[in-house]
């Protein structure tokens, strides 16, 4: 078998699977890993999400999106960082999987913060389901446990409009503060979890 001709260069010698210099066999990889920029900054991983996904309004998404994320969860956080945090995806993913419109994305992103993660999830909606995920959040806001107390009364009553209990959950259950901005028809829930 006859190999062809090949200018050798210094990185050649070092992909070569046996060098002929014994204290320099090492892989090409090793080398190139080796002269490759240091790691990003804290600051820097802080703006990178741990995760982020984006997927259409459909409430079948949910349960398979979820035991991702809670394995995901369990795998890179403490235990009870994990919990909160986990109540927090569920609850508001299937509000935005649920009460999202048809055609919008619903995305969906995890992010270190300095002191444990933040959350946020965003979807498209219409507006009277703005104007009524504005006004719970206000009560969620201004009182959890009042607000938790309420929607479990509408939930025993079976009312309608549905009870919106996901987002009293998260915010009286895990103890977990809300943000919700509102741009045109795009609504988006954030909360950080110290931990």
């Amino acid at each position: 078998m006859k190999h062809s001709a090949r200018k050798s260069t210094s990185l050649d010698v070092l992909d070569d699977p046996i060098a002929r210099d014994p204290a320099r066999r090492a892989s090409g990889v090793q080398a190139r890993a080796a002269r490759a920029p240091s790691a990003p900054s804290m600051a820097a991983q802080q703006q990178l999400p741990l995760v982020s996904i984006g997927s259409p309004a459909d409430p079948a998404l949910l349960e398979p999106t979820y035991a991702y994320l809670s394995a995901y969860s369990f795998a890179c956080l403490s235990p009870l960082l994990a919990q909160r945090l986990n109540v927090a995806v569920y609850e508001l993913y299937a509000n935005a999987l649920r009460y999202g419109s048809a055609g919008g994305e619903v995305r969906l992103e995890i992010r270190r913060t300095p002191g444990g993660v933040g959350l946020s999830v965003s979807n498209h909606a219409e507006p009277s389901q703005i104007e009524r995920l504005r006004a719970q959040m206000g009560r969620v806001q201004a009182d959890p446990s009042a607000a938790f107390s309420s929607e479990m009364n509408r939930f025993a009553g079976a009312s309608q409009p549905p009870p919106m209990l996901g987002i009293v959950r998260v915010a009286h259950e895990s103890a977990l503060q809300l943000e919700l901005v509102i741009d045109a028809d795009r609504v988006e829930i954030s909360t950080t979890c110290d931990g």
